[in-house]
């Protein structure tokens, strides 16, 4: 028996959309919490792969990378202007050792860059700080919500296109 040359993915129909959305848009803030417990968001290059973990690069000494360390409980927030889509994901961020892996989340953000910016190289290339390090976030919670609608409305109403699922469900 032949398989299939794509592979269909093994995402739920909303996780599908979750991801999709991540891929196509590749730039969110990141926030993470000071040693203070001050909050702190920064505008970062992601990458999204198919185990749903999302990849980004720092430097060593940036005041995101010293927040990881002390607290590496994050947010990524997403957003989107055409469709007025936010996503929120929420997750356990984890230093990636292995160069190789660092290398190609290095190149993915670069080609998202050249991609979406007129500038360039992204932005953490033009800081003077410690040496790159790589980070995956492992999700644990997500949530969408859609804010194109014709009409106003209520609260309620407008929060009706808001999907949400804990990672260990099954979605």
């Amino acid at each position: 028996m032949l398989k299939s040359a794509t592979k269909k993915s093994s995402f739920s129909d909303r996780k599908q959309r979750f991801y999709d959305f991540l891929k196509e848009n590749p730039v969110g803030v990141l926030s993470t919490v000071t040693p203070d417990c001050d909050p702190h968001g920064v505008v970062i290059y992601y990458t999204v792969d198919k185990n749903f973990e999302i990849s980004f690069l720092t430097r060593v000494g940036t005041r995101k990378h010293d927040n990881i360390k002390h607290h590496n409980h994050v947010m990524l927030t997403v957003f989107e202007p055409r469709t007025q889509t936010t996503l929120q994901l929420k997750g356990i961020a984890h230093v990636v050792k292995d160069s190789y892996e660092v290398n190609g989340i290095a190149g993915a953000i670069l080609a998202a860059s050249l991609k979406t910016s007129d500038a360039g190289l992204p932005p953490i290339t033009k800081l003077e700080e410690g040496p790159y390090v790589g980070y995956r976030i492992t999700p644990k919670q997500a949530r969408m919500a859609v804010f194109a609608r014709p009409d106003s409305g209520e609260q309620a109403e407008l929060f009706e296109s808001i999907e949400s699922f804990e990672m260990n469900e099954d979605v």
